[in-house]
């Protein structure tokens, strides 16, 4: 008698703290086609949807196609386009199948431990996106049933728990749904298996999974959707706990533990087609990255088309809360710094950021009436996640978030969301997802202000259309960006940088330092410019890279005092100033003009602006010192480790 330990695997009614310690990572892309058609190279079109993922991870990758009852795989460590030069998976046959990109976690990238897996008698085919924490137990009592593993990772367990059942003469959609109960941590999987032609089955627990679909045609199962932009339009998400079944263009969905269907309503995908293009205009990028830099103005101008509807609702949640936390990792949360700033400026209540990861121990326990707002561009990162249940289960808390992605985990954990019009980004490294997070949260500050009265409506009114006309500021800045290229190809080399910057701007120097740093590897810290002197200057000799983010605001005059003190020994100063600025530019070695009007207004709501030729920086670096902007080593889009 084979007996393993089954694990609680309910639909979400709650949080324990043994849930809370988990920490996941939460990367890999997966890309699954189920059609009826015969026309198509589904070999190639799976290929090119795992391409759209690499963001994801690129360690390694790995195709699966089921063949008239047998399941070829071919699978190799390294990128896509590098694997398949030759057309090893292009030339693949099959009436249906799978492919997985890696982002390496257990066992080294190497060919074996790509993705699909198969059980030992090479019928089941799974790819897996997350983390099976109870695997080594559930390896070794396979092992010694019998069981061959042939690689090194977590995920190889789930087909030979799948082979265990199929084997009692279980169903395959029983034998899926049994291995599930037995795994603990995060999945996001496609199995599909060679003797049952009609359906791939997909699963999902804290690990993005949607589902595309062409009516009576075509299915698709992806980690995100990019993968299937292309193809259709028609998509829907899985709730965590869910499996669905994917048949030739239609989809049934039940619940893993108590089997209960779902009726699956499918949503319109409003993203661009050509967001998964390198080209934009007519015009063909080098690097998604550049071009995705290139759609920063559009994207504000999409961004300030908030509905009403929503913006009250998020903003009156916020303005009744006697307790406010803003809560974010990475980039997102250096949005969260420049919109507490914007939101707390114009009369809103005082908010505390936390870093998402810090969340839980930063706050053993929260007073009544508290709100967090959440900030995500996938809304899938684990460690938000985390906060916002923390927050909500164990307190009541409400909850607004900023999210690129309608339906996804973080979404469905709030009580207000406000979409952001970034749409899908390619490249690892955020900036569209970054400018519209900031902009989100600029609308909610001034949406507070009138609605508190803590600014004249006539001033509110300016306000808004000084935001508006930094989609204008943001084309000037592109137009003139050779001149941005010039100098990251003089600064390019350099080891070390300093970002340098008072109030508001703190938030730009951050996020200028963490693109220079994620792409170009060069060594970049962001200080408080105040705080320069207590520490960090002891570095500064001849030469050493310094760069100021100096708006012409109410912090203008003590920049100054630390623009003086870096120049005195020795740093190169380098300044991101207004195009009418004077004094900083003439104690500066370089500067970065920015064309914003010479008003309050257009100062106030220059925060993207100042920091979009720090993004544009970075990019020309790593360029310039002939790295991938789009793929940098060890990171990939959507990662959280706790």
């Amino acid at each position: 008698m084979i007996r393993f330990s089954k694990v609680r695997s309910e639909s979400f009614t709650g949080i324990d703290d043994n849930d809370l310690e988990r920490g996941f990572l939460i990367m890999c892309g997966i890309f699954g086609i189920m059609t009826k058609r015969t026309d198509i190279p589904i070999a190639k079109l799976i290929r090119e949807g795992l391409q759209r993922l690499e963001y994801r991870g690129y360690d390694s990758c790995g195709l699966a196609m089921a063949n008239n009852g047998t399941i070829e795989v071919r699978k190799k460590a390294g990128k896509i386009a590098d694997i398949n030069k030759d057309g090893l998976f292009d030339s693949m046959q099959g009436q249906y199948g799978m492919g997985h990109t890696r982002w390496a976690t257990h066992g080294p990238p190497i060919d074996k431990n790509s993705h699909p897996h198969l059980d030992c008698k090479n019928k089941v085919a799974v790819v897996h996106n997350g983390i099976i924490e109870n695997y080594q137990q559930l390896r070794k009592e396979l092992t010694a049933r019998g069981h061959t593993f042939r690689s090194d990772t977590d995920t190889e367990v789930i087909p030979h728990l799948i082979e265990e059942s199929l084997a009692k003469g279980i169903s395959f959609k029983d034998s899926v749904r049994e291995a599930i109960k037995y795994l603990t941590g995060a999945y996001g999987i496609v199995v599909m298996h060679a003797d049952t032609p009609d359906f791939m089955i997909v699963a999902r627990k804290e690990s993005p999974l949607t589902i595309g679909i062409v009516p009576g045609e075509t299915c698709f199962a992806a980690s995100d959707i990019p993968a299937f932009l292309p193809l259709t339009r028609q998509a829907l998400i899985l709730d965590d706990d869910e499996m669905a079944l994917l048949y030739k263009g239609k989809v049934e969905i039940f619940n893993v533990i108590t089997g209960k269907p779902r009726t699956p309503k499918p949503f319109q995908v409003q993203w661009s087609i050509d967001a998964a293009q390198k080209s934009l205009d007519g015009v063909e990028y080098k690097w998604f990255m550049h071009k995705e830099l290139h759609e920063v103005p559009r994207k504000i101008k999409d961004q300030l088309r908030v509905p009403q509807e929503q913006l009250d609702a998020f903003a009156k949640t916020v303005m009744a809360a006697e307790h406010v936390y803003i809560t974010a990792a990475g980039t997102a949360f250096y949005a969260c710094l420049a919109g507490k700033f914007q939101i707390t400026k114009f009369g809103g209540p005082y908010i505390e950021a936390l870093l998402c990861s810090e969340f839980r121990d930063a706050l053993p326990t929260m007073p009544p009436k508290s709100c967090v707002i959440a900030v995500s561009q996938s809304g899938e990162t684990a460690d938000t996640i985390e906060a916002v249940r923390y927050a909500r289960e164990k307190f009541g808390a409400k909850v607004c978030s900023v999210v690129n992605v309608q339906g996804s985990s973080i979404t469905r954990y709030s009580d207000n969301v406000i979409i952001t019009a970034a749409g899908p980004e390619m490249a690892v490294a955020s900036q569209k997802a970054y400018c519209t997070q900031v902009t989100a949260l600029t609308i909610v500050a001034l949406r507070i202000a009138e609605l508190k009265g803590t600014v004249p409506k006539a001033d509110v009114a300016k306000y808004r259309v000084a935001l508006e006309k930094t989609v204008d500021v943001t084309n000037e800045i592109l137009k003139n960006e050779d001149k941005i290229k010039q100098l990251a190809e003089t600064l390019a080399k350099k080891q070390n940088f300093y970002f340098l910057a008072r109030g508001l701007s703190l938030a730009a120097a951050c996020e200028g330092a963490l693109k220079l740093k994620e792409i170009s590897y060069n060594h970049a810290e962001a200080y408080a410019a105040g705080e320069s002197k207590h520490g960090p200057i002891a570095l500064i000799e001849k030469g050493f890279p310094v760069v100021f983010v100096a708006p012409p605001d109410e912090t203008y005059d003590r920049l100054i005092g630390n623009v003086q003190e870096m120049k005195a020994r020795g740093g190169t100063i380098i300044s991101v100033v207004a195009e009418f600025d004077t004094k900083i530019t003439e104690m500066s070695d370089y500067t970065i003009r920015v064309p914003i009007d010479n008003d309050k207004y257009a100062i106030a709501m220059s925060a993207v602006p100042f920091v979009f030729p720090l993004q544009i920086m970075a990019y020309f670096a790593s360029d310039f010192n002939k790295l991938d902007p789009d793929k940098p080593r060890n990171l990939a889009k959507s990662v959280t480790v706790k």
